[in-house]
């Protein structure tokens, strides 16, 4: 289960309460594929945690629902938000407590060792605000611990007319019901925005980026499309999921981070690049970092429990990679005979590589290059 940092402000916060929604935006505009990537993570039951700006972290809440898109004009409670919230999903009460924790509490305040650093919050502050941030399962661990400490692990009883809201520093309970009746659509049809670019860059010799779009795609299915249970893991075996991972203080981020755990509780710990192009050898410096941050980072990921993945484009004769012709078999023997020299380091368990084409769909095929 993924705990996700929602980022609210004195305007937002108190309808968010109310209302009992989350929701991410791009000032004006009416769409933003990075933050449908963010948000489409999240899964029913799902913990949130808002941060108030320049204030601190107030949960515990939980996801109820599926990501919707809010297309009304203008959008539903924008008044009262003073914002435009273009991608949102429902929450339910968990355990809501009254006190924050403060941001000096939960980052800057260093612990003894360096694992205990809530290291996704402390690289999101530095590279700028994502509306939805997941926390890995140690750093969620800590921030609710703290959260609960502060408020004497001591709850707000809600009861019935009752709810939420925000003032004077504190989740307060009050009287009166909010019901959400505003406008809830379904969001992009990202794999049809992906078929019709790559059909365009086939055609036309363009090399056009989808990247951003591949990753919705994921983050939208891993755990509900069988066809990701390979590369992620599969339904009932994912504990958790992150995407834009950051792993340290420059701008290197795993596109998809899984861990899934068996019937005897065995974590295996998923790094997944995705790439709209063709595999190609200077793959593996990625994958380096991937896995070195891990090990050092992430209580229990091991050299045995690592599994770098990554996904490519089929490749094809005639297909341009940077203004170059590509022939199949050299750029296999090419890409694979690096990915070899990776595993030969035993840094971490062999490579998995996948291949991914279109035809009316997506398809995944597992690439042997041993």
């Amino acid at each position: 289960m993924t705990t996700h940092v929602f980022i609210v402000n004195g305007d937002t916060f108190p309808t968010h309460l109310q209302y009992l929604f989350a929701g991410t935006g791009a000032r004006e505009k009416d769409r933003h594929i990075g933050l449908l990537a963010d948000i489409k993570r999240v899964r029913k039951n799902d913990y949130v945690v808002f941060y108030l700006e320049k204030v601190g972290f107030f949960g515990i809440f939980q996801i109820d629902g599926k990501v919707f898109k809010d297309t009304s004009k203008p959008t539903y409670l924008r008044e009262e938000l003073k914002k435009k919230l273009i991608y949102r999903v429902k929450i339910k009460p968990h355990k809501v407590y009254p006190n924050y924790v403060s941001e000096w509490e939960a980052i800057d305040k260093l612990p003894l060792y360096a694992q205990d650093v809530i290291w996704s919050l402390i690289y999101r502050k530095l590279k700028g605000n994502r509306g939805c941030t997941p926390i890995n399962l140690q750093e969620s661990e800590r921030l609710i611990k703290m959260i609960k400490d502060k408020n004497n692990n001591n709850p707000i009883s809600l009861g019935s007319g009752k709810s939420y809201t925000y003032r004077d520093g504190k989740i307060i309970r009050i009287d009166g019901t909010f019901n959400y009746t505003g406008l809830e659509t379904s969001t992009e049809d990202i794999l049809s925005e992906m078929i019709e670019i790559d059909k365009e860059n086939r055609l036309q010799k363009k090399n056009k980026k989808y990247e951003d779009r591949l990753q919705v795609y994921f983050t939208e299915n891993i755990g509900r499309d069988p066809r990701l249970g390979e590369i992620c893991g599969k339904d009932g075996e994912i504990i958790w999921m992150g995407n834009e991972v950051a792993c340290g203080v420059g701008m290197q981020k795993i596109d998809i981070f899984t861990i899934t755990s068996d019937k005897r509780e065995n974590k295996q710990f998923n790094l997944v690049e995705l790439k709209c192009i063709p595999a190609y050898p200077e793959i593996i410096y990625q994958l380096q970092r991937y896995v070195d941050w891990t090990s050092s980072y992430i209580k229990g990921a091991i050299n045995s429990n690592t599994q770098p993945v990554v996904v490519t484009r089929r490749i094809v004769n005639g297909f341009s990679k940077r203004g170059k012709p590509l022939k199949v078999k050299i750029e296999r023997d090419k890409t694979g005979g690096a990915l070899r020299e990776f595993n030969s380091r035993h840094i971490a368990k062999k490579v998995r590589w996948f291949e991914f084409d279109f035809d009316n769909d997506i398809v995944f095929e597992e690439i042997n290059y041993t």
